[in-house]
């Protein structure tokens, strides 16, 4: 298995709230030259990014995912991060996250899942 294995999260403003999720499995350096083919599989090349990072335990659930998102949102409300992440929203209503777990489904403590909140941060200066 590779890890973190990643879900980005689009909630949905439709109807029936049904949010969508692409799921993505990170690929070890030395098969990224020729990644195996795989039909309806499709490549994805992250360039270096910013990302605001709430680190949680357990098994990920619908209902934890959403505090812990709801969490990391509220956090970084009112501070230099929030315009930056707010360049990575649908509208202002709908917030884009990510969530990134590290361990095998076999494993039942010590679990490591982190909420991901992409940040645009090309035009800003933060403090460091």
């Amino acid at each position: 298995m590779t890890a973190p294995v990643i879900t980005e999260v689009l909630p949905s403003d439709g109807p029936f709230c049904e949010s969508s999720f692409r799921i993505s499995f990170y690929l070890p350096k030395v098969n990224q030259a020729n990644p195996p083919p795989a039909e309806g599989l499709h490549i994805q090349k992250w360039k270096s990014t910013y990302l605001a990072v709430r680190q949680f335990s357990g098994f990920v659930t619908d209902y934890n995912v959403g505090v812990e998102a709801a969490a990391l949102e509220a956090s970084l409300a009112d501070t230099v991060w929030s315009p930056a992440i707010k360049k990575f929203q649908k509208d202002e209503t709908t917030s884009v996250y990510l969530v990134a777990q590290y361990n095998s489904p076999f494993e039942f403590s010590g679990r490591v899942n982190e909420i991901w909140m992409l940040a645009d941060l090309e035009d800003e200066l933060l403090p460091v």
